[in-house]
């Protein structure tokens, strides 16, 4: 089922938490809210889900207006970040409860609930624990059990609020891992919210960057970090350094580093803010007039195959980030203290008062 999301706005007394939002999410797509708090992303899922109100736009499904329908007309299956499971139920009867309290004409008989149960049940892959209560599960069990409720009503569409964010970090990666298999063998249209950067790049097909009730940018998780449109997204999604200069006809200046910004081939002399990732940053012994800019190596610390490395540079107050691998660092053997000289291999120019940073 697709989900057209047109010209919602919501105030909450004077407080516009979200502003003229449109959005398309395709049939089968998996689809993230990202952004900090405060971004209107989990208000935006409940106006889908119907436990909230907009107060101007439509929400339509598969062509059809639901903008007034309730919760349950609408089909979805919504899980919350704590669960919200029935503690005194088993993880049997959680799973079945959405079916036995469907009205008479609608509920499946006691044998059709039965082989559900146990479908999602091994969905999940929790069969041995059907007769076991939620005080009896980890974190990431009783998850999966709100999940395997939700899905237990055939909904449309799923909507996931935070569905990890209260589990440790190493319980979320292997939910995240299980997520997306999940996905692929059960494919319904999901939209998730979360404020973990790495998990929303990790799980969906499309993320939707939110900030201050409007949405920043829509893309693919390459696109939205390789490409992003403003400081905003750059800064929200990864470590990120910042360059200040000038630039003027498509060259930009960067202390005594000049670079090509073809982008700004039209600007006149205006200060500039480039943006470059760790992993961007290339590290020579030698110095190359006018490409390179001399720094000295702060801190380092291998984590992994990746040594991590704080740079000072030596022509302003500044300092770098860089990433290398455990290779390049022992080949150009490096040490806390050592002059060096850096480049950037990609980056990106914003002029400050375009984006109000």
């Amino acid at each position: 089922m697709s989900i057209e999301i047109s010209s919602i706005t919501k105030f909450f007394d004077t407080f516009k938490a979200l502003n003229d939002i449109n959005l398309k999410i395709n049939t089968g797509e998996l689809v993230a809210l990202l952004g900090p708090s405060g971004s209107g992303k989990t208000t935006l899922l409940r106006i889908i889900a119907g436990l909230e109100t907009a107060d101007e736009g439509r929400i339509i499904f598969d062509g059809e207006d639901n903008t007034g329908k309730s919760t349950q007309d609408r089909k979805v299956g919504f899980v919350f970040q704590h669960y919200a499971l029935f503690k005194h139920m088993t993880v049997y009867e959680n799973i079945a409860f959405g079916l036995k309290v469907r009205p008479s004409k609608l509920r499946p008989s006691k044998e059709v609930i039965n082989k559900k149960v146990h479908e999602l049940l091994a969905l999940v892959k929790m069969e041995e624990l059907a007769k076991r209560y939620p005080a009896q599960l980890s974190g990431g069990q009783r998850q999966r059990i709100a999940l395997a409720r939700a899905l237990a009503v055939e909904p449309k569409v799923l909507l996931l609020d935070e569905p990890f964010g209260a589990l440790d970090a190493k319980v979320r990666k292997d939910l995240r891992r299980w997520l997306r298999k999940l996905h692929d063998e059960y494919p319904i249209t999901s939209v998730f919210v979360t404020h973990d950067q790495e998990e929303a790049l990790d799980v969906a097909d499309r993320i939707v960057i939110l900030n201050q009730g409007k949405i920043e940018q829509i893309g693919t998780p390459e696109e939205v970090y390789d490409n992003p449109v403003n400081p905003f997204v750059y800064n929200f999604l990864g470590n990120v350094n910042l360059f200040h200069g000038r630039v003027h006809n498509g060259k930009v200046e960067l202390g005594s580093l000049k670079l090509d910004a073809p982008e700004h081939a039209k600007t006149k002399d205006r200060k500039v803010i480039s943006y470059i990732r760790p992993h961007d940053i290339e590290i020579s012994l030698e110095a190359r007039e006018n490409e390179f800019i001399a720094a000295e190596i702060v801190f380092s610390r291998a984590v992994g195959p990746i040594v991590s490395l704080e740079l000072k540079r030596l022509d302003v107050e500044e300092y770098i980030e860089a990433e290398i691998s455990r290779e390049i660092y022992r080949k150009l053997d490096l040490k806390e203290k050592q002059k060096i000289y850096v480049k950037p291999r990609n980056f990106k120019v914003f002029i400050p008062e375009d984006y109000m940073i």
